[in-house]
């Protein structure tokens, strides 16, 4: 009897259990996504190197295929709601940039290898290499990193960078041309002086062989002429 009493309740009981702990589990419940960043949007969002009014960032540089990259992920996610969680004042914001689709932002930070992590706060850029735990993560975001030499935050791209980006994009198909692009691209990035001086004698040279061309031409053409007059 007691047995067949209880049968109708258990349901009610077990659908109850299930709703008390997914309210007091805190997985999943008021996550704080990640920032995804690119070329295009990594200085509008973060203001790094113009007084990052936005907040102080923590971002991750990492590639697909890296599997240490791959390991830091879901702490990397953890790490986004801990610091909202623990320091909800202090604005910190977590990101992470794909470098294989963003060579640029590879190239203005030095990226050499994966994954790399870097805190923007103050102006200044500070490296993170200690543990890739949770707790050590969350404290060097929280103010250790005040105990790290800060770097100079690097410009952005001028005009020079972004002129090697468009040659490389349209270069990129040939072979020939791809590396021919990278030695023109160095030299301009790299050589300003030098490729300046390049340039200038390139002007001078083409300008001179235009004027001999075309006083031989026109040389040519008054013989033509004179040689035609004497034959009437």
């Amino acid at each position: 009897m007691k047995s067949t009493t209880w049968r109708p309740l258990l349901p009610i009981l077990l659908g109850s259990l299930a709703a008390i702990l997914s309210l007091s589990s805190p997985i999943g419940v008021g996550a704080t996504e990640v920032t995804v960043l690119d070329d295009d949007t990594f200085e509008h969002q973060t203001q790094a190197s113009t007084g990052q009014t936005t907040g102080k960032w923590f971002v991750d540089f990492y590639a697909p295929w890296c599997g240490h990259c791959k390991k830091l992920t879901p702490i990397w996610d953890e790490l986004s709601t801990k610091l909202e969680t623990d320091y909800p004042s202090d604005g910190l914001l977590v990101a992470k940039v794909d470098v294989t689709s963003n060579p640029g932002l590879g190239e203005r930070f030095s990226i050499r290898g994966y994954p790399t992590l870097l805190f923007f706060a103050e102006r200044q850029m500070f490296r993170y290499k200690g543990p890739r735990d949770l707790e050590s993560l969350s404290d060097f975001a929280g103010g250790g990193y005040k105990d790290v030499a800060g770097e100079a935050v690097p410009a952005l791209p001028g005009f020079a960078e972004e002129y090697g980006k468009k040659l490389r994009e349209l270069t990129s198909k040939n072979e020939f041309l791809k590396v021919t692009a990278e030695d023109f691209v160095h030299i301009w990035e790299f050589r300003k002086n030098a490729a300046a001086v390049l340039l200038v004698i390139g002007l001078v040279v083409g300008l001179f062989f235009g004027l001999v061309v075309g006083t031989s031409l026109g040389g040519g053409k008054k013989g033509a002429t004179s040689e035609k007059s004497k034959k009437e």
